[in-house]
């Protein structure tokens, strides 16, 4: 008998968990992007003992249809692209259709959904990736899911979560990023009977800022505005130009904190974790702070959604830039650029000599 086999559907749809659900906060991670994706204008993110115990998020974006709701749990079912060419352009923050049946491999799950096309809608139940119940339910329009005992049937990944608290601090920084990407939202996190963050919408990006942190960080900020570079690309029907913007805010050198916590990188809308970036912004302040030390920043790079791959991971946190020198560069002196020209003038004391005098007749 030979040594390789197939593996079962369980075991195969477990490991394919591990890419997409890392933690507690990757759920929520995979969830709030699904609401966002639906046209969500309001968020509601419940936790318990720090997303092992519960994780549940409310939103009233449209909806599944009922033959949606069952087909979700399908891997790699999406309603965000259906052609290898969609890859080039994904304009979604959700894709792969790999979130739901995750997650629903590790936890016990309930999704109840109605679109506002139906006057009714649906309620699935699913523990350990098989399917329990599903049944019509009188719900109002929107979705909300509930992922209960995350890991109860994958004890080797359960006992390397973190603390409750250190669980927790992802969650809260994730619905912090997303807030801040999406001013024009409401968000609310709970943690138990402990409300940790609820914003309401704003029409501007500072005002989402003083939200999430007060007057005194938004008045060691400096604001981007907004910065534009255009790339002139040779192509075979001529010569093509793309746009880069780049807004945001970064903090004046004198202030430094001692990791990266404090740096907010978005891409399309995309929370992202990209290096390239990170070497932008750090040679953006070179001779302006410490090497040791990392300023706070929020910044939001848009282009086209073909000048940058998202297929990289299964978390979709990393990126490919098609011109990454370029973007590189855009961003490097763009935020330089904002630093020299916030700098205060110096002042240099004038010799007695020089000193105006105190009363000049006319």
């Amino acid at each position: 008998m030979g040594r390789i086999r197939i593996l079962s559907d369980t075991v195969a749809n477990k490991i394919a968990a591990g890419e997409v659900v890392e933690r507690p906060a990757s759920v929520v991670k995979e969830l709030l992007e699904n609401s966002l994706d639906a046209g969500a204008s309001s968020v509601r993110i419940e936790i318990e003992s720090g997303g092992r115990k519960l994780i549940r998020i409310t939103d009233d974006g449209y909806g599944m249809l009922a033959d949606d709701a069952m087909l979700a749990f399908e891997r790699h079912a999406t309603s965000k692209l259906s052609e290898v060419k969609d890859l080039d352009s994904i304009g979604t923050l959700g894709f792969r259709g790999e979130a739901l049946p995750s997650i629903a491999a590790v936890s016990r799950l309930t999704l109840e959904t109605r679109s506002k096309e139906e006057s009714t809608g649906a309620r699935v139940e699913i523990a350990g990736g098989r399917m329990l119940k599903c049944e019509e339910a009188a719900l109002a329009s929107g979705t909300v899911v509930t992922v209960r005992d995350l890991f109860f049937n994958v004890p080797a990944r359960k006992k390397f979560l973190r603390t409750e608290q250190t669980e927790l601090a992802h969650i809260a920084t994730l619905a912090t990023h997303y807030s801040l990407a999406h001013p024009d939202k409401t968000f609310q996190l709970l943690h138990g009977a402990s409300e940790l963050l609820h914003v309401t919408p704003v029409a501007e990006l500072r005002d989402r800022v003083y939200q999430v942190f007060g007057g005194q960080t938004l008045g060691e900020l400096v604001d981007l505005g907004i910065r534009e570079r255009d790339l002139q690309i040779a192509g075979v029907e001529g010569v093509e130009t793309v746009s880069f913007f780049l807004r945001g805010f970064v903090s004046r050198p004198q202030v430094q904190k001692l990791n990266r916590n404090s740096i907010f990188a978005f891409v399309n809308g995309r929370l992202i974790k990209d290096r390239m970036l990170l070497h932008a912004l750090s040679a953006a302040y070179h001779n302006l702070m410490p090497p040791s030390c990392y300023p706070f920043a929020l910044l939001f790079l848009d282009c086209d959604a073909g000048e940058v791959d998202v297929n990289v991971h299964p978390s979709k946190t990393e990126v490919r830039f098609r011109h990454g020198s370029f973007v590189h560069d855009f961003v490097r002196d763009s935020i330089r650029a904002v630093l020299m020209e916030s700098r205060p003038a110096p002042v240099f004391p004038l010799p007695a000599h020089a000193q105006p005098a105190a009363s000049l007749p006319y």
